[in-house]
């Protein structure tokens, strides 16, 4: 991904956004007693698009917003979005742009990291947090969402970002024009 001014506040734009949309609208949702982490899978697909440093400023700073946002422990959020971010950019950078199934199975797979990322950030940090079968339930079935969604969500940061993506731009360039058919 290039990153230029025009890119950086489109992500910036998408950011504040999605963090906003989280805390007022996705955590209210009630899906089989869960709620859709659609920020992380945001942060999820920038890493996936723009590779790991990218991936965790995008994670970093979304996670940041959203601790402000909830006046929660400060650098929870931050530090579990950052740490998923630079996962997916990893992902990206060794392994290369996923196919649909594998992005569904990060999806999730990341979704589920996120969660018990910040599950041991509250126990570990002391927050009244109830550890129960229900904790790992929430995780399984916030995973399973997150699986679900991941390609939607990656289509929508494609979109935002699509004039800055390299893979995009070298698709294009190679598809030569259709040629003319000459009559004898």
């Amino acid at each position: 991904m290039i990153l230029t001014p025009g890119i950086i506040a489109r992500l910036a734009v998408l950011g504040a956004l999605v963090a906003v949309a989280q805390v007022v609208c996705f955590s209210k949702m009630d899906i089989f007693g869960t709620s859709p982490d659609v920020a992380l899978l945001v942060v999820i697909s920038v890493g996936l698009l723009g590779g790991s440093l990218t991936g965790a400023v995008a994670g970093f700073s979304i996670g940041l917003l959203i601790d402000c946002l909830l006046l929660e422990t400060m650098g929870a959020f931050a530090l579990t979005m950052l740490s998923v971010g630079y996962v997916a950019g990893r992902y990206r950078e060794t392994l290369g742009r996923p196919t649909r199934a594998a992005l569904v199975l990060v999806g999730g797979a990341l979704t589920l990291l996120g969660a018990l990322v910040i599950a041991a950030i509250q126990i570990g940090t002391g927050i009244d947090a109830n550890v129960s079968f229900l904790v790992v339930r929430d995780a399984l079935v916030k995973s399973l969402l997150g699986a679900l969604l991941a390609i939607p969500v990656l289509l929508v940061v494609r979109l935002v970002v699509r004039s800055a993506l390299v893979d995009e731009r070298r698709a294009a360039r190679r598809t030569p024009a259709p040629r003319p058919v000459e009559s004898g």
